[in-house]
């Protein structure tokens, strides 16, 4: 069974009913610190990890990217981290070395028919962590309580945003 973390714990019926979602890549696991996750990208010979960027540009204060080249099979990598927590691992594919439909076919033997699927992308979920293949050719883990949260985080904005910019134009 994978380590999850406490909020993420599977009960024995949860793990034997269908098959868990890895939350990890090699050794590099949802949930894992920034330092961590950098340690383990410069042990990692399929990753080209050279040290922190000298400038990060993002939106929201409390995420943070590490963005890394790779190697043979895998072009680049993005750790996604939200409050010093890995949330989301992004891996684009070299298409040279391999296909959408060989990874397509691993995927569904391992984990079964996609939770959902489209011409663009097909995932595989569980409770607690999205796999998504994404055309042309990428491989994204995602933490569903977080990635759910900023959801709603965005969905509560823009219902506030609606209701500002009506009280707004009630003003002329």
């Amino acid at each position: 069974m994978v380590n999850l973390p406490a909020k993420a714990q599977l009960t024995e019926e949860e793990s034997t009913s269908s098959p868990s979602i890895p939350r990890s890549y090699r050794n590099i696991e949802l949930g894992m610190n920034p330092e961590r996750v950098k340690d383990l990208l410069k042990e990692d010979a399929w990753f080209d990890y050279r040290g922190d960027a000298a400038l990060s540009l993002l939106e929201r204060p409390r995420a943070a990217v590490i963005e890394t080249g790779g190697s043979l099979f895998i072009v680049r990598g993005y750790f996604q981290f939200e409050d010093e927590e890995l949330i989301g691992i992004v891996l684009e594919l070299d298409e040279q070395n391999s296909d959408w439909f060989t990874l397509y076919t691993t995927l569904e033997e391992r984990y079964g028919t996609p939770t959902e699927m489209n011409p663009e992308k097909a995932w595989w979920e569980d409770e607690y962590t999205r796999l998504a293949l994404e055309r042309p050719l990428t491989v994204k883990y995602l933490d569903l309580g977080v990635f759910d949260a900023a959801e709603e985080e965005r969905t509560n904005r823009a219902a506030w945003l609606a209701e500002e910019r009506a009280r707004f134009l009630d003003e002329f």
